[in-house]
This record gives C-alpha cells, structure tokens and sequence, in this order.
C-alpha cells in the first residue's frame, strides 16, 4: 500500500485531459514476422571417439520464406516452463587450488564465465569446508565448543580469490553452497566422516554456523545466492566428509532454525533447497523431498525454495523424478547440482552425447532451473582428494607441472547450453524428435533473444531439419552424434510493436517484470532502466482509447490482480483474456508524461513508495493524486 501521507491531500485532477497518448503509436501496423534475422551457430562434432570441432563458430543462417520438406523444428514462445538460473560446476578446493595455482589462472577462468570469450558459465556450486575433493579436511571451526573460533581463513587463501576473479569476469555469477560435514564437535559419532548426525541440542549453533560464513562471503565480496542443508544427507562414506540428515531433521532445521537465523541477520533473500542428493534413493524415487515438504503440516514450505537432485545410482531417464515434485509443489524451484564423468569411460564422443541427454536435455525438461557438473578442474591424477572417486574427471584437466590445461568434452557439453542462454531465460516450447533423431531445447533470453540447442543423437546420419519460428524458417544438417547451438535476436512484433520502456516521473526508473518471469501472477516492480525486453511494453489498441500493455519478455499483459478496485491492489502480468483490468487508458499530463488508467477500477498504475528510488518498489494501483509516482514517459526501443 502508499503510504505517502501527502497523497490524501492532493486534489484529483478531472480524467478527461484532452488526447491520447501516442495513438497512433498504439494503432501502428504489425512488425514483420521474423524480420529475416541472422542467427549466431555453435558447432561440436564428433570423429570416432574423439571430438572434432569444439564449439566451432559456424557461417550464419538466417530467417526467410520457408522452403522444402526437411522435418521442421517449431519453436514456440506460446508455451512457457521454467526460468534458468544458470549452467556451472562446482569450485571445489581441489578446483580452487588448481587454478588458483595455475599459470593460466586468467586464461581458464575466462574460459569458464566469460559471457563472450568463454562458456558464459553463471552458476557455481561450492563446498562449506572439505569435501570428497579437498587437499585435506577441515571446516570453518574445527574446535569445541562454541564458534569463537570461526573463520573462512583458509578459503582466503585460495578460494576467495578464485571467485572474485570470476565474479569480476561474470558478475551474474550465483554461488550455490552447501556442506558435506557440520564440525565433528558438533555430531553425535564426534568425527567428520563416516555420517553421523547433527546433535539435536546444537541446531541453532549450526544455524548460525552458516550464517557466519554467508556474512564472511559477503564482506569479501562473494554473495551466496542460495544454500543447501546437507549434501548428500544419505550418504555415510568413511573416506571423506560426510553427514547424514533424515526428511524431518531437515524440515525442522531449515523451519525452526536456519531460515529464522539467516532473516534476523539480514539475509531474507538467501535461498534454501532440500535433499541435494540422488534421483533415486534406495530401491525407488527419492520421496525425500515431498516429505521435508510436508512434515508436521508443511512447516518447512516457507523456509525452502525448493529442492536439488545429483545424478547417481538412479536408473536410466530417472530426472523425471523432478517432474513429480515439481507437480506436486508447483511453486517450488528444482535444481540439478551434480553429476560427474570420469575414465571409467574413456570415449569422448559418446560422454558428450550422454552428458547432454542426461545431464542437460533431460533435467532441464523435468523443470531443472540449473545444471551443473561436478568437479570444475581436476589435476591429471583425478584429484586432489581426500577419498571417495578416484578417477573423476574434471570439466577442465589443469596440470600444474607443465602450466597447461585441458577442456574436457563436459566443459563443451554444459557450455553449449551456457553459451546462448543467460540467466532468467525462461524455456520455451520446441519440437524434439526423441533418440536416435534430432533432440531440442529452447529458450526466451531476458533480452528478448531466442536459443535453440539441437543434438543430433543419431550415431550414424547427417539429419536435416529446418527450424520455424515468427513466420519464418532457417535450414541446418547436423553431422551424427553433434550438438548444435543457435541464437537470434528474437524481433518478431507479431500484432505487437512499437516498444517502449516505461519511465517513472519520480524514480527515472523503468517498469520491470520480477525475475523477470513469463509465469502469470508474476508482479510488476520499478528497476534501474536497461534494454533487456523485461522492460519493454506495446500499447495494443481495445477500444475506446484504451489499451493492453503487452510485454515484450512475456508476450503477456499488465493485470491488476483479482479484478480488485482497491487502492494498493498489485499490478502484475497475466495472459490476455479481454478483461477490462488488463485495459489501461494513457492520458497526458505534462512534460511528455501520462497517467495510465484502469478501465475497470479508474484508477491508475503507482509505483508504491516511489520517493524510496531504490530498485524494486512495488507496482500497484491507485487514485489518481497527480504525484510523480503515477505518471511514466514511454521511451522508445529499437
């Protein structure tokens, strides 16, 4: 709600000022569908067992007349799924040392998270003190009985920097955390390995635990985006790192403890996921999740954004299990954290193709918003490690003794995807033609720019196939048993266009979609201006002066939610549906400005507390009180 206290004592100024704003603007024909626009192409092949080209910059293609008979690949913005955080792996302290170390540190850190030399990837997991792939064991406070003793000391060295790098290459980089081990002190067995559980009377120690390292993190620099409880909560090995923690420990911990403890220190905004462990665990699908959902009468489902699936001991196909938790909590987010090759396989061209339909193809169309590797750069000897797999392989091989390093076919596999979809891409509808055949995903980048990775999982034809999308077709054959990425601006207008940023008079802030998000019930907010299509809007003629304000990221409507006449009610998007609080009405001020009015309340679009010019006050509804935060200049966007 506005609760600028002037507002009641501003006097309403009448609603029928003469001219509409830019009507003609709202009434302009249609864009060109397509627009005959070039599309960028990334190449793997393979040769045998080997790779060929890696991720090879191809000649363009580009939109046109559609032709010919190939099979067609429809890509289809109407039908919207999930939003991507992103692709990575995880710095280990093996990971981090290596490169750190490496006379090459620049040159592979850009490699991974540069978003134009490199793979672009944007998502790192990261282990809270040893795990399996450490020099050595230890956590951030290995001495009884208290924290007086906490300290990221030893990640300083090494693992700080390393990030920061990373983060100053790519800052949309996200840091996903999570522990192998509370400290021994803190377990029923007193030992780091070999299981064992939290002791019952140190929750809230451990609790704080993580808050002090998420405050450590973020006063050098590296915030953590989201935290994990447990890695692998079923898992005992004695050779590395471990703790387990059953469905209600984990409900109880994150409900009770965690989420109070990182809110009260500031940190709201800190994500918490649940299981971090196999699709499968025991004899069937892992139940885990749903349970730490629903104990006690779903205590934890406030506290947790969602849950994270690893790749192990699980039948073929077995990521559908994200599916069923995603259906039985739709708002919560599902996450795929690790999964790892290794020379128990030794045929490179066969762990690309199975790293993407496995790891990539088949997480991301169960609701995946990430994906992510295991082990970002291992030494020629698999390691460092302290136990646990003893031929992993990295993404990258990174040997110290000679100052080289090695891509690896994950590295290529992940950065096929990492190279055209950025954070906040959200996946969009695509013809898929199963194995042994031409195999899609594809996405809506928050610039408005489209994706489409294809694999070729024929290990024997050259498949051809055209690619539709706005009118328009594109051919392409790809080579068997190869991956191809493709991406285009994405200037369709359909019935759309021209687009505008809309500018508040008070904030010189624009509005933007939250997320931003495709999904209806998405709310609206003001953001610092850019040029993403989160914040580009076409006004679409109704009737009567009157119009529908359609986003250009979304393709969906502003909305005030419920139909509600209500001073304060939200303004979101929604899919049209011809309502009349989905109908604004621009009507000039002064100085290029409007008021934008509801048809079905009168009352027109606020940014709520808009005198606060931070980033993401609320957009809501309200009377007319001819203030700066009711009135937007539309700027217009190529």
């Amino acid at each position: 709600m506005s609760l600028l206290s002037f507002r009641g004592s501003r006097s309403r100024v009448p609603t029928h000022l003469t001219g509409l704003l830019l009507a003609a603007s709202a009434l302009a024909p249609p864009a060109a569908l397509a627009a005959n626009e070039s599309v960028r192409v990334w190449l793997t092949t393979t040769s045998g067992s080997t790779l060929a080209k890696k991720l090879n910059v191809e000649a363009n293609k580009t939109f046109g007349p559609e032709s010919g008979s190939a099979t067609a690949i429809d890509v289809n913005d109407g039908v919207t799924y999930q939003t991507l955080d992103g692709f990575g792996g995880a710095m280990t302290d093996a990971s981090a040392w290596l490169i750190h170390n490496s006379p090459q540190r620049t040159a592979i850190l850009n490699d991974l998270f540069s978003v134009g030399a490199g793979a672009g990837y944007s998502v790192i997991r990261l282990p809270m003190g040893a795990s399996d792939f450490s020099r050595f064991n230890y956590t951030y406070d290995d001495t009884c009985c208290d924290l007086n003793d906490f300290s990221v000391g030893h990640d300083a060295a090494y693992i700080l920097p390393v990030l920061q790098q990373a983060r100053a290459i790519n800052p949309e980089i996200k840091i996903f955390a999570v522990p192998w081990s509370a400290p021994a002190w803190m377990k029923f067995n007193n030992s780091l390995t070999g299981g064992g559980y939290l002791r019952n009377d140190l929750y809230g120690t451990y609790a704080n635990y993580f808050v002090r390292f998420v405050q450590a993190y973020n006063a050098n620099g590296v915030p953590i985006h989201a935290l994990s409880m447990q890695n692998e909560p079923h898992n005992a090995n004695g050779s590395y790192p471990t703790m387990q923690m059953e469905s209600n420990d984990q409900s109880i911990f994150a409900s009770q403890h965690l989420r109070p403890a990182l809110n009260a220190a500031g940190f709201s905004g800190v994500k918490l996921h649940a299981w971090d462990h196999n699709w499968h665990d025991g004899s069937g699908p892992a139940g885990f999740p749903h349970e730490v959902m629903s104990y006690n009468g779903g205590q934890a489902q406030a506290a947790l954004a969602g849950a994270s699936y690893h790749c192990y001991e699980s039948p073929e196909g077995s990521y559908t299990v994200q599916s069923a938790f995603h259906n039985a909590y739709p708002g919560k987010e599902v996450h795929f954290t690790e999964c790892t090759g290794g020379f128990w396989a030794t045929n490179a061209a066969a762990n690309l193709e199975w790293a993407l339909q496995n790891n990539l193809f088949g997480p991301l169309r169960n609701w995946a918003r990430t994906s992510l590797y295991w082990n970002i750069a291992l030494d020629p000897n698999h390691g460092p490690r302290v136990g646990g797999c003893a031929d992993c392989r990295g993404m990258l091989t990174v040997d110290n003794g000679n100052g080289s390093y090695t891509r690896n076919e994950e590295y290529y596999a992940w950065a096929h995807l990492a190279k055209v979809v950025r954070p906040g891409a959200v996946r969009v509808g695509a013809t898929s033609l199963g194995n042994n055949n031409i195999e899609t995903l594809a996405f809506r980048n928050p610039d408005g720019s489209r994706a489409l990775i294809a694999l070729n999982s024929n290990d024997g034809a050259t498949l051809s196939f055209k690619v539709r999308w706005g009118g328009q077709a594109f051919e392409y054959s790809l080579p068997p048993r190869s991956v191809a990425s493709f991406q285009w601006g994405g200037t369709t207008g359909g019935t759309q266009g021209p687009w505008y940023r809309m500018v508040n008079k008070a904030t010189g802030k624009c509005l933007d979609i939250v997320g931003p998000s495709a999904a209806d019930g998405t709310g609206l907010h003001q953001w610092t201006c850019h040029t993403g299509a989160s914040q580009q809007w076409s006004l679409v003629a109704t009737d009567g002066g009157y119009s529908r304000l359609v986003s250009r990221y979304s393709g969906k409507v502003m909305d005030v939610d419920g139909v509600s006449a209500a001073d304060g009610a939200r303004v979101q998007q929604w899919s049209w549906a011809g309502g009349a609080n989905q109908q604004f009405r621009p009507v000039a001020t002064s100085g290029g400005y409007s008021r934008f009015e509801a048809r079905h309340s009168g009352k027109v679009l606020d940014v709520a507390n808009c005198w606060n010019t931070g980033d993401g006050a609320t957009v809501q509804q309200w009377v007319w009180a001819n203030n700066d935060c009711q009135q937007f200049r539309l700027e217009a966007m190529p």
